[in-house]
């Protein structure tokens, strides 16, 4: 059977060919509808990207600036300023280190790598990037916070007409953050046989690499900037693993990193909001005064060409450029522990302040589970092999996706509308249109309360194509105008079952007493309800 959804792609690009926009309502609870204008988008999503300062607002002159920095007066204006650790790639700690900072949660720089006999100066440049990068990239003036696109050339001669600190009558500062990197550095850090393969993306201990081309993420991205420029304090998405690498630098630029204990993002959080400032949308830049005044640990560190950060899950950090123009390339992991912590912590805060998931942790789970799970089943019988990490992997997954199923679940799951009639045909692509969270398996959703494409009422809208809200949002009373939001169904609910229990069978080749604490709790309502 084919599925009635279109792809993620269609879909927008359908939402997009609308004329004129549209004004869709979401209810909350009682009060006045929250209304938006976003094309033919149906919902409304308050925060789809982290918001930055109207420009509008006063400007601070400047924002922050490094003139006089000097990392051991700064490390010594506070007690709970302490340096990061440094070691060398090739010094015997090195390996302890990188095996070891995401468990300890306090991040570590690995230096030295502009030494190695293979490091690739003759691309790490900035006029390799002018013949071989982005010819058009976006950039962000800091002082108002504008995103705007620019020729590379013009761009680096800004840079290096900038001086080296900002000033109080400045009106721009550009800063090139997030920017597309270039194919021949992605080739180098996949095979160049440099970069330690356990740090590197798509790699055995990547659980990003189980996701589906169609829901695919690019974390590898390129930063260039001089100083003054920054990113403000924040986590990195859904609890993965950062690493930033200093490629290249002129006229003595480095960055001045600010971190925390992974630990005590709890704490930075609540700190933030005694400043009156939300962690999680990474609007603040910090002051050295105000993170002197913290209740938490801050690791200090200034990164030099050459320099790898390696930022725990979970850990706070602020990135300030200093001096001359800084190039870095930055990417992203997801480990199994990680994909826990943003299930079971990170997922709710993003729910709170309707910030886009982006990294479908559910869906990572799912697709984990059943690569993990033809693993094990290969696994020869009656083997010692049965005690191996995959099945360790495969356990941990198969609690958390019993987590997933339990707030998918409905007891009316075979009588609801279905987006595809089929899991195999089902693409990741849905999202709550008000808080921006993806959509595994439930959602509500209302085909009245949204544009068509010829703005006519008898346009039929498929199922998945229409304002939809996830379960959370829709429980704490968000609807639509016309108030009647129906329950859907991603695909066939009992394919999920089937999955589980095939991942459990496997499981239990090598540990027959496995079971999951969950399931057997709900064992007799699910179980006792399905028809496999």
């Amino acid at each position: 059977m084919q599925s009635h959804h279109e792809s993620g792609i269609a879909r927008n690009a359908r939402r997009r060919a609308s004329p004129q926009p549209q004004e869709v309502d979401i209810q909350v609870g009682s009060s006045t509808p929250l209304t938006t204008s976003r094309g033919c988008i149906p919902g409304v999503q308050p925060n789809p990207d982290p918001p930055h300062p109207s420009t509008s607002h006063e400007r601070r002159h400047p924002l922050v600036t490094t003139a006089c920095w000097d990392i051991k007066e700064i490390l010594a204006r506070s007690q709970n300023f302490h340096p990061m650790h440094r070691v060398h790639y090739s010094s015997p700690e090195a390996e302890t280190f990188i095996s070891g900072y995401e468990k300890s949660g306090i991040p570590v720089i690995v230096e030295g790598w502009h030494r190695h006999p293979r490091w690739p100066k003759s691309m790490f440049n900035v006029e390799w990037l002018k013949q071989n990068g982005d010819q058009n990239p976006t950039v962000r003036n800091v002082h108002n916070w504008t995103d705007f696109k620019i020729t590379i050339d013009e761009f680096i001669e800004k840079l290096r007409k900038s001086s080296l600190y900002a000033c109080s009558d400045e009106q721009e500062r550009l800063y090139g953050k997030d920017g597309e990197c270039p194919s021949e550095w992605t080739k180098w850090l996949a095979e160049g046989h440099v970069i330690p393969k356990e740090l590197l993306f798509d790699d055995v201990n990547d659980f990003l690499r189980f996701l589906p081309d169609t829901a695919k993420v690019q974390t590898l991205m390129c930063y260039m900037g001089v100083g003054d420029t920054f990113t403000p304090f924040h986590k990195d998405l859904c609890a993965s693993s950062g690493q930033n690498l200093m490629c290249y630098t002129e006229r003595s630029g480095s960055s001045f990193w600010f971190m925390t204990k992974a630990s005590a993002a709890p704490q930075v959080a609540a700190y933030f909001h005694q400043l009156g400032q939300e962690l999680d949308l990474e609007t603040h830049v910090v002051t050295i005064e105000e993170l002197a005044k913290a209740p938490f640990d801050v690791y200090i560190g200034e990164q030099h060409v050459g320099d790898l950060v390696l930022v725990p899950p979970r850990s706070c950090h602020q990135v300030v450029n200093n001096g001359g123009i800084t190039i870095k390339t930055s990417w992203s992991r997801m480990s199994l522990d990680g994909l826990q912590t943003a299930l079971w912590y990170e997922l709710a805060i993003y729910h709170r302040v309707c910030r886009t998931e982006i990294y479908k942790v559910k869906s990572n789970v799912f697709h984990a589970l059943q690569h993990f799970t033809s693993v094990v089943e290969n696994l020869p019988e009656n083997s010692t092999q049965r005690n191996t990490t995959a099945v360790e992997k495969l356990k941990k997954l198969a609690d958390l996706f019993d987590d997933i199923l339990v707030g998918e679940y409905s007891t009316t799951r075979d009588s609801l509308a279905h987006v595809s009639t089929s899991g195999s045909l089902h693409t990741d692509d849905l999202q709550c249109d008000f808080c921006g969270a993806d959509i595994f398996q439930s959602f509500f959703e209302c085909e009245s309360c949204v544009s068509t494409p010829s703005g006519t009422s008898t346009d039929i809208i498929a199922v998945g194509d229409g304002l939809i809200l996830c379960p959370l949002c829709y429980v704490e009373g968000r609807t639509c105008r016309c108030e009647a939001m129906k329950p859907v169904q991603c695909r066939p609910f009992n394919e999920l079952l089937q999955i589980r229990d095939r991942a459990v069978r496997a499981i239990q080749l090598g540990d027959d007493n496995f079971t999951t604490v969950i399931w057997e709790l709900l064992r007799t309502t699910v179980v006792s309800s399905s028809p496999c």
